[in-house]
């Protein structure tokens, strides 16, 4: 018997400024099921999950709630429909209890006369509490006072609570990433609830990156791979192989990543990690890059590989191991000491870390390395522009001129002006964490054929790419990480890439 079509989306997509993170998406979903979104970071799943519960306005196409047109014009009037998303990041507020951030925006229940009833409250949420299985929480408990994975299960307690009292078991449930930072134990209770609100004919979305989950819990899945829908299966068909090939989609191409100009590393070791870690994000971690390397850091969001480029970077602090240059161990209390030992990183957040939006061009790229453009001690700014002016040219930056202001470029452009900076700074070892980024395709081909002249002059480079096809295709050998430990380690040159299914199973 077929099932009652709930909701479906009709070639859903998303831009952001130049950039394409969603296009032609076609689901649906049925009264009754749980579904699987799998892919790699970037993919597009959170962004549509986002679209679906209101945080985010489609770009084009459209949507369906039981056969009419929908589109929810905030998380609210999601909510009022029926749809409710529990996030990866979480909504919490930290400074209230647990009830009431249940109850946030529905304070009227329990008022009277314009004062709350806490106790009436307080009583409704260890109701909702104990649905879950989460007697130990206390309803008036601060959320600053809780570890994290029992925020997570407020947060989920919340979400569940709104769509059970509006949409009268025709919700629609989003969980993106919910499992992450829950034991054994929680996470065994948020099954079994999800299975129930199945069972009452809900239907529930839900995205992790571990596959053996995806695969016990539920009954169809959805695969994404940059930005688009690349194909469904009933999970009772699938396994982890047959999705690790689902996600890959295709080869890595060789052409587009400039791979005829991969170097081949010297025998120089120019950076050591030995027995790195960070407590409560990685440990045990190992390598060594040589001169002349891309080496490829590689793992979903929260594999620890983050937190070691941050270590290495000087923005977090170590716990243990050793970090060498050149041989010699050093120590960093900031990115200004490692600056010092010549180690300078390329941020993910252009806009709020790698950038000064309000200064010009020249003053971006020469913030770095004052020395090279000042006279007797004084900065000079006849000698920032021809600086300037001289990376303009080499790295072909479409600009008005090195007085522009940097807020005013395209993403890619103003991407070019931070690697101008990194490459003036002559800072041999280079952490570049999701170069392209927010970059469109034609900008995303520059910065590849400059990563090659980077690695021709002698720079080594640790990458964190935005996909696993980019990964591969720069690096000259990759380091795998899961769960806060290196998992794997691929040799990939040029003429020979290691098989993506491969190394998927070692990150997932």
């Amino acid at each position: 018997m077929e099932k009652e079509l709930l909701f479906k989306t009709n070639n859903i997509g998303k831009i952001y400024g130049t950039n394409t993170v969603l296009e032609g998406i076609n689901v649906e979903f049925h009264r009754g099921e749980i579904v699987g979104l799998i892919g790699e970071n970037g993919a597009g799943k959170s962004t549509l999950m986002k679209i679906i519960a209101g945080v985010e306005n489609a770009s084009m196409g459209t949507m369906e709630m039981h056969g009419k047109p929908f589109k929810a014009s905030s998380m609210l009037d999601a909510n009022k429909h029926g749809i409710g998303m529990v996030f990866q990041e979480q909504s919490l507020i930290s400074n209230l209890s647990a009830a009431q951030n249940i109850f946030l925006g529905r304070e009227k229940d329990f008022s009277t006369l314009g004062m709350v009833n806490w106790a009436k409250m307080n009583a409704a949420a260890r109701a909702a509490l104990d649905k879950l299985g989460l007697s130990h929480i206390s309803p008036s408990q601060k959320i600053s006072d809780m570890p994290f994975a029992m925020r997570q299960m407020v947060e989920i307690t919340k979400v569940l609570d709104i769509v059970s009292e509006t949409a009268n078991d025709k919700a629609l449930i989003l969980l993106d990433e919910p499992t992450t930072v829950l034991t054994d134990e929680e996470m065994k209770i948020l099954f079994e609830q999800v299975r129930m609100m199945k069972e009452k004919g809900n239907c529930i979305i839900f995205i992790s990156h571990r596959l053996q989950e995806v695969l016990d819990l539920t009954d169809r899945i959805y695969v994404f791979k940059d930005g688009h829908l690349t194909g469904e299966v009933e999970t009772k068909d699938a396994d982890e192989y047959k999705l690790y090939e689902m996600m890959v989609g295709r080869e890595t191409n060789g052409e587009y990543y400039v791979s005829q100009r991969q170097t081949v590393p010297t025998d120089d070791v120019v950076l050591e990690v030995e027995n790195l870690a960070m407590f409560g994000s990685f440990k045990d971690v190992s390598f060594k890059l040589h001169k002349g390397e891309v080496l490829g850091l590689y793992g979903v969001e929260g594999s620890g590989k983050e937190d070691v480029c941050a270590v290495i970077s000087g923005d977090e602090a170590k716990t243990e191991g050793v970090i060498r240059v050149n041989g010699k161990e050093v120590k960093f209390g900031s990115p200004s000491d490692a600056r010092k030992h010549g180690i300078l990183s390329v941020p993910r957040d252009r806009r709020d870390e790698g950038i000064i939006g309000i200064l010009p061009i020249n003053e971006n790229i020469s913030v770095s390395n004052y020395g090279k453009n000042a006279t007797a001690g004084l900065i000079s700014n006849k000698k920032q522009i021809e600086n300037a002016k001289g990376w303009i040219k080499d790295l072909g930056i479409k600009c008005e001129g090195p007085n522009q202001r940097i807020s005013n470029l395209s993403g890619g452009n103003a991407q070019k002006v931070i690697f101008a900076r990194v490459l003036d700074s002559e800072c041999p070892i280079l952490i570049l964490d999701h170069p392209t980024r927010g970059v469109d395709i034609g900008a995303k081909g520059d910065i590849y054929s400059l990563i090659r002249d980077i690695t021709e002059k002698g720079f080594s480079v640790l990458l964190m790419g935005d996909t696993l096809d980019e990964c591969l295709g720069l690096a000259s050998r990759i380091i795998v990480m899961k769960d806060g430990l290196v998992t794997a380690e691929f040799d990939c040159p040029a003429d020979n890439k290691p098989d993506q299914v491969e190394v998927v199973q070692k990150m997932l």
